[in-house]
């Protein structure tokens, strides 16, 4: 199993073009991605399915590595700067 998350968070980060220091939320991500995904030995359910009783809410999934802006202050920007 370590092998396999390993290699999934090696592609994540390779499809994010980001560097290595971002491995451990790569890593997060693909072990909560692996254990929402159906699996064969569970008749189709999912590991968090088997574990919790209930379907998973996928609904909040983002990509992983997309924009992100935060807003800078007025007191922390000058009148052409930008404000995120």
């Amino acid at each position: 199993m370590n092998r396999t998350i390993m290699e999934k968070a090696r592609t994540i980060l390779l499809e994010a073009c980001l560097p290595e220091s971002f491995w451990a939320e790569a890593v997060n991500t693909a072990v909560y991605l692996h254990n929402r995904r159906p699996i064969k030995s569970l008749e189709g359910k999912t590991p968090h399915q088997a574990w919790n009783g209930i379907k998973p809410d996928l609904s909040q999934l983002r990509v992983f590595g997309c924009d992100a802006y935060l807003h800078v202050p007025d007191e922390q920007r000058t009148k052409l700067e930008v404000k995120s």
